[in-house]
């Protein structure tokens, strides 16, 4: 059994994978120009996938992602073959349940106003902050990482509501989960609006001006599902025109975010340059 691996991964992982299945020939192209002409043959591939590669394999059967996102894998030609895909759902849903929590917590402490007093030493302890007991977290995708933010919401008290397309059923922490067709009800009643949502033809462009005029002047949005969900324009004006309290993003509708943009210099919002599932043992996963 040949197993192409494209993009390299690190020596210490492909020696963990040798001592496991000794019996796989590993193959590790350097460029595309090598995965073209040693994917013929392979019976399994680790990485991703394109047009070119899957029309030169003759036997593949498996193709095994090494993101979560699949909207780069969903082309005709994959999606009408018989080759079996995967991805790494639940490999990064705990660290970037973490991160969401830093930002609710960050939010509620104040810290983006103290962190720039402390850039211009400015001792002013002035400032609201926010009892977490007392808020309501609306979850739009209640997956892996839906459950995940979810479930951190119960040592804070935190009332938790979601809406998803396709779960019926609340996890830990959730109070109640809606269909999609309620996502107004939960923009108007959450205080932090989280976005867990995979990319779909459904969800591009979800939250736009009209969903951000639904939250709360007080709401907070945070997004670290897929930047193409929010529409960033709407989402520049409405913090702009004070229209909602702030914003936390690791994703964005453009990547990376330019220099010029207006939401850097915003004090009502946090940016992170699509980190958030960074974090020991995911390579171990």
């Amino acid at each position: 059994m040949k197993l192409l691996i494209y993009p390299d991964i690190s020596d210490q992982d492909v020696f963990r994978i040798e001592a496991s299945f000794p019996e796989l020939d590993i193959i590790r192209p350097r460029s595309e120009g090598e995965a073209l002409a040693y994917i013929v043959d392979a019976d399994m591939m680790y990485g991703t996938i394109t047009p070119a590669l899957l029309m030169t394999a003759q036997h593949l059967k498996w193709v095994q992602a090494n993101c979560i996102g699949m909207e780069n894998y969903i082309f005709p030609e994959l999606l009408e073959s018989p080759v079996l895909l995967s991805n790494v759902r639940g490999v990064f849903s705990d660290h970037i349940a973490n991160q969401v929590w830093a930002y609710i917590l960050a939010f509620s402490r104040g810290l983006p106003r103290y962190i720039r007093r402390q850039v211009n030493r400015e001792w002013n302890p002035e400032g609201e902050t926010i009892h977490l007991g007392d808020q309501t977290i609306g979850i739009i995708g209640l997956g892996g990482i839906g459950r995940e933010v979810a479930r951190r919401a119960v040592p804070f008290g935190s009332r938790v509501i979601a809406v998803d397309p396709g779960v019926f059923e609340p996890s830990e922490g959730v109070e109640a989960v809606w269909p999609l067709e309620r996502l107004d009800d939960l923009l108007k009643t959450s205080d932090f609006v989280v976005i867990c949502a995979p990319h779909s033809p459904e969800s591009e462009k979800l939250i736009g001006a009209a969903q951000l005029n639904r939250m709360k002047s007080t709401g907070y949005l945070i997004n670290i599902g897929r930047g193409i969900i929010v529409d960033l324009q709407a989402l520049t004006s409405a913090l702009l025109q004070r229209q909602i309290a702030g914003a936390a993003l690791d994703v964005y509708e453009i990547e990376p975010l330019p220099s010029d943009h207006p939401l850097w210099g915003m004090d009502q919002v946090i940016l992170t340059p699509h980190m958030a599932g960074h974090g020991p043992f995911v390579q171990d996963r």
